[in-house]
């Protein structure tokens, strides 16, 4: 139980600065949609690159956040069986879950550094011809080798809950036990 608590926990630092990057990301996206909004009203003046930055920076917070949101247990996931499967079944059923999602974020990582490559060689401009398409395209890559990771974690929690045979009912009880 000790090492599932170390191993959940050695993320943390990780996490905080995965959840502020994509917090300020978001902000930073934000400011430019008013700067590009205020100088269209004001100036008559759009900058299509500044557009194109408020696209970018939301992709890559959003892409950014994806490991934490595996850990937390909010990626796609089937709560139909949850309900239906308990004890070992339901830790099993999770760790085929944890098992595929890492398969698809490796095939994606894969393709997608293949992608910016080839973006990189082919020199692809975005739409405003500013910027090279492969920078803001890095946003997948990255984010699914931070999937990737979180998705190894969890696979290592499940295995260590099947062998000790870990109930989660039962550690709930104990966690609320503790509180009083």
């Amino acid at each position: 139980m000790n090492r599932i608590k170390k191993l959940e926990s050695c993320t943390k630092l990780l996490d905080k600065i995965l959840e502020v990057s994509a917090l300020s990301l978001l902000v930073v996206s934000t400011v430019l949609a008013l700067f590009n909004m205020g100088s269209r009203v004001f100036f008559d003046t759009s900058y299509s690159l500044v557009e194109e930055l408020c696209r970018y920076t939301i992709i890559y917070g959003t892409f950014m956040y994806l490991g934490p949101l595996i850990k937390k247990d909010e990626h796609i996931k089937m709560d139909f069986l949850n309900s239906v499967l308990k004890g070992k079944f339901l830790q099993i059923n999770r760790l085929l879950i944890n098992i595929i999602l890492l398969a698809s974020c490796a095939v994606l990582f894969w393709t997608g550094t293949q992608w910016v490559i080839s973006l990189f060689q082919l020199g692809i401009k975005t739409t405003s011809g500013t910027m090279l398409l492969a920078l803001p395209s890095i946003a997948i890559p990255l984010g699914m080798l931070f999937a990737c990771l979180y998705s190894i974690l969890l696979i290592i929690i499940d295995i260590m809950k099947i062998r000790g045979n870990y109930d989660e009912s039962n550690n709930t009880n104990e966690i609320k036990e503790l509180q009083m």
